[in-house]
């Protein structure tokens, strides 16, 4: 999206603003509150429950041979 004809479009707009926010007599603008973190929640099986679809996928596009020697057990 940073194409020269955005800074075309766009550059004498944002460079004349820049200049006359700070003159004297510019409008304050008031910084934004900080917004409150919310708390993420935690899935603490996340990591078991991905392992398990994980598994179960894999046995869904290629079954298990529970014949087969050297076969490694789960």
């Amino acid at each position: 999206m940073d194409t020269p004809q955005f800074g075309l479009l766009f550059g004498a707009t944002v460079a004349q603003h820049e200049a006359e926010s700070a003159r004297p007599w510019a409008p304050e603008v008031e910084e934004a509150a900080p917004r409150q973190r919310t708390r993420r929640t935690h899935a603490p099986r996340a990591r078991r429950t991905l392992a398990g679809a994980l598994h179960h996928l894999a046995d869904a596009v290629a079954p298990a041979n529970g014949c087969e020697v050297g076969h490694p057990a789960r």
